[in-house]
């Protein structure tokens, strides 16, 4: 059986994905609970009502979204870790710059690539960790 995968992610097909997951998660007419596969069905209506001539498939979509929610947490973990140990006379860049080095010694990976999404899910109740003294 050969794969039909299609190529890599575009900057605005992960955009559309991430407000499209955004807006299904957050329906107050729906609520939280929905059943995974009607959650999904109801987020890639709303991705194709956003780019009409997609082929991406809901387990794409559900791939794609996993590995973004993994890094913007990631990263939304170094962001907050950096503004509550930021030393006196540091600006914005600096705390931009301690977190990058928090997130790249954690992931491993080699540069923070998912700015585009996470401006978009950092409004989520989901995105927001509650720090405990």
């Amino acid at each position: 059986m050969t794969s039909k995968r299609k190529g890599n992610w575009t900057a605005e097909e992960d955009k559309n994905l991430c407000s499209s997951w955004v807006m299904i998660s957050e329906d107050g007419a729906v609520g939280v609970n929905q059943r995974d596969t009607r959650f999904w069905d109801r987020v890639a209506a709303q991705f194709r009502s956003n780019d009409r001539n997609t082929s991406r498939t809901i387990k794409s979509m559900t791939n794609r979204m996993g590995t973004i929610t993994k890094y913007c947490k990631c990263w939304n973990s170094a962001i907050q870790r950096a503004e509550r140990n930021q030393p006196s006379g540091t600006n914005q860049m600096d705390v931009k710059h301690m977190a990058e080095q928090l997130y790249l010694s954690e992931t491993g990976e080699k540069g923070w690539t998912f700015g585009h999404c996470w401006w978009i899910l950092k409004r989520c109740q989901k995105f927001h960790t509650v720090i405990i003294m």
